[in-house]
């Protein structure tokens, strides 16, 4: 079957713009998961920037949704996570990422095809933090935490093929759960533009921004009253930006 005819047997609808809205994470692709992903949001970066059979990287599976996902898309995949599940996801290899290491051949993926597709999808800053293990980079500072994913863009770029594509996930990060809008200050901020700061110069070109928003259902009626009398302002934005590796000659 091609794309079209699996998203129809899968009961998805395919959205042919750029705002991607799923309230609900599809109960048949990954695990209970902190910061689980919908897998129709996996579907559609699938579906518009690779093609079956392609090779699909995921350097911090978690639920393991980005695995299912191309299974049922006819994509290959490798999966990594820190997090060891040999029962219950023996798809997922265990890894834990050392930025001191610089080349592909040094890691557990020497020897390996190098991806058409890598789906980066992290432990987004301070967010579910006390879910993850000790090591997670959402336990990070915001320099620490910034300083990781610079590196990391960059080992991708030095140690992927030309044509190899990018889709990074997470979304606008705002201490807001105590702070008035107007008194927020932009070092307690991680904003889209933060990323592109650090991903522009590490060699990534930007081809897309696709709004993928996380559900405001999950404010109840009294946080959001309480948000409303401080003057808080909350965050349900996500986005996908989509990256190419920029030419030798930056053209």
């Amino acid at each position: 079957q091609n794309d079209q005819a699996r998203f129809k047997a899968l009961g998805w609808g395919l959205r042919t713009w750029d705002l991607w809205n799923f309230n609900e994470c599809d109960p048949r692709f990954g695990d209970d998961w902190p910061g689980r992903i919908p897998a129709q949001m996996i579907g559609h970066i699938l579906f518009y920037f690779s093609h079956p059979g392609d090779l699909i990287f995921d350097p911090m599976a978690g639920s393991g949704v980005t695995a299912d996902t191309c299974l049922a898309l006819g994509r290959k995949c490798w999966s990594l996570d820190m997090e060891e599940r040999p029962d219950l996801r023996p798809e997922i290899e265990p890894y834990y990422w050392d930025m001191t290491i610089k080349n592909w051949e040094d890691t557990i993926l020497a020897g390996r095809e190098k991806p058409d597709l890598i789906i980066f999808d992290p432990p987004y800053f301070q967010k579910k933090a006390a879910d993850y293990g000790e090591n997670s980079i959402a336990r990070m500072s915001r320099r620490a935490y910034l300083h990781f994913l610079d590196n990391f863009f960059r080992f991708l770029k030095k140690t992927t093929k030309e044509t190899t594509r990018l889709a990074l996930i997470n979304s606008d990060w705002h201490d807001f759960q105590g702070c008035p809008a107007f008194e927020e200050e932009t070092q307690n901020a991680i904003l889209l533009t933060d990323y592109y700061k650090i991903l522009e110069p590490a060699g990534w070109e930007l081809t897309h921004i696709i709004q993928a928003p996380l559900s405001s259902e999950r404010f109840n009626a009294i946080t959001v009253s309480a948000m409303q009398k401080k003057k808080i302002l909350g965050v349900t934005s996500r986005y996908i930006l989509m990256l190419k590796q920029k030419t030798k000659f930056g053209l």
